[in-house]
């Protein structure tokens, strides 16, 4: 097991240190794993008025555990995390641990340099994670938040309850897969990242001052009830050939089918096949831009054994057909 334990005052000083507990080097603000302890990087990206984000995207070959210690600076961090193949992961904030129990999961949330911290991961996990830092008067300057410290702290004290934990919703995993998808990044600007992260913080904050703002401490909705969402939604997406049924999802999670679907909106913004078929076309459009494929061999992939069914669905999608997506690819 690799353990790994730090301070952070910037993403530079993040990378120079794990680069030397790995016995590697940094090229072009670039962490590459050595082959030992996986496959991947972790790259720092400047943003606009001083922030900095951290782009993570590795497969693990050994297990993981990474440590960092409170300090009194006030200054936090925004995460969005996507994992798979998990085995076993954990955070614990303070002593307080929240353990996944399904192979995948999604999920945004923000810390606080105030608290302890410990992130474990078991071998073969992938992971995918936006972080950036950011300081409070640079959340009320930019975000015009009025009482930005009461709303922090509102968040932050309600720690392992379900409102510490956003799962991620449709524009964040278009988002995320923009960012990371190697067909746009190809030809990815600096600015085109930076739009991109900017714009998650945006909406992270806006939801979660919307949040603090008219939901009383007594929540809607428990940790637990949280917890099942998440395990809902990675069985949802899982095969995007075939969409589960409600009554099999609400079989699997153990609540009636009303409640599965009235919860799920809640939480996802959308009934549980909109967001399916959201998902379905989103990849369709990648596999499109990525090539290889033709446009019958991607509608079968996705399920699709009718052409025009596939092809009616995505310009319902995205406004445009297939073969006009096909024939603009750069």
């Amino acid at each position: 097991m690799i353990r790994f334990n730090y301070s952070i005052s910037s993403f530079d000083h993040f990378l120079n240190d794990l680069a030397k507990a790995l016995g590697t080097n940094i090229r072009d603000n670039t962490l590459e794993l050595p082959e030992r302890v996986g496959a991947g990087y972790l790259k720092k990206v400047d943003l606009p008025n001083g922030l900095q984000a951290l782009l993570i995207d590795f497969t693990l070959k050994q297990d993981l555990l990474i440590e960092r210690a409170k300090t009194n600076r006030e200054f936090y961090v925004f995460i969005c995390d996507k994992v798979t193949h998990v085995k076993n992961l954990y955070v614990n904030l303070d002593d307080e641990k929240t353990e996944n129990k399904a192979s995948s999961l999604s999920a945004i949330y923000l810390v606080s340099f105030l608290s302890d911290l410990q992130q474990f991961a078991t071998a073969g996990t992938h992971l995918r994670s936006i972080r950036v830092i950011i300081g409070n008067e640079w959340l009320a300057s930019y975000l015009h938040i009025d009482k930005m410290d009461e709303v922090l702290q509102r968040y932050l004290a309600l720690k392992s309850k379900s409102i510490h934990v956003k799962p991620l919703d449709f524009d964040n995993n278009l988002l995320m897969d923009e960012i990371f998808q190697p067909v746009e990044q190809a030809n990815m600007e600096a600015t085109y990242l930076q739009n991109r992260i900017m714009l998650m913080l945006e909406k992270f904050f806006a939801w979660m001052y919307e949040q603090m703002s008219y939901m009383q401490m007594s929540l809607r909705l428990s940790r637990d009830d949280i917890d099942v969402l998440l395990k809902v939604e990675s069985e949802l997406v899982d095969n995007l050939a075939l969409a589960p049924t409600i009554n099999e999802l609400s079989r699997s999670a153990a609540i009636s089918p009303s409640k599965l679907k009235k919860q799920f909106k809640e939480v996802y913004g959308l009934p549980p096949y909109e967001y399916f078929q959201k998902q379905r076309m989103q990849k369709a459009r990648l596999m499109l831009l990525e090539g290889g494929r033709s446009i019958k061999e991607v509608g079968q992939t996705l399920g699709y054994a009718n052409l025009s069914n596939f092809t009616l669905a995505f310009k319902k999608e995205f406004s445009i057909l297939p073969s006009e997506l096909v024939r603009n690819r750069v």
